[in-house]
């Protein structure tokens, strides 16, 4: 993926985050997936986590967290 299209899809995400009340949910309906959102950050499994690393710049790692 080229890294604008990766720019893209951290500026859809970080509106997401904004936007969703701490503790809320973000659902990925194509992906399955489910995040929560807390202190500014995205939580959800391994492999939700991956899923968006590989469509994000390595700069938007650090609002991503895997879930215990």
């Amino acid at each position: 993926m080229k890294k604008e299209h990766k720019l893209e899809n951290e500026k859809f995400f970080k509106a997401i985050i904004r936007h969703t009340k701490d503790g809320g949910n973000y659902i990925w309906p194509d992906q399955r997936e489910i995040y929560i959102i807390k202190d500014g950050k995205m939580i959800g499994s391994k492999f939700a986590i991956e899923k968006l690393k590989n469509i994000t710049t390595e700069d938007f790692h650090n609002f991503l967290v895997v879930s215990n």
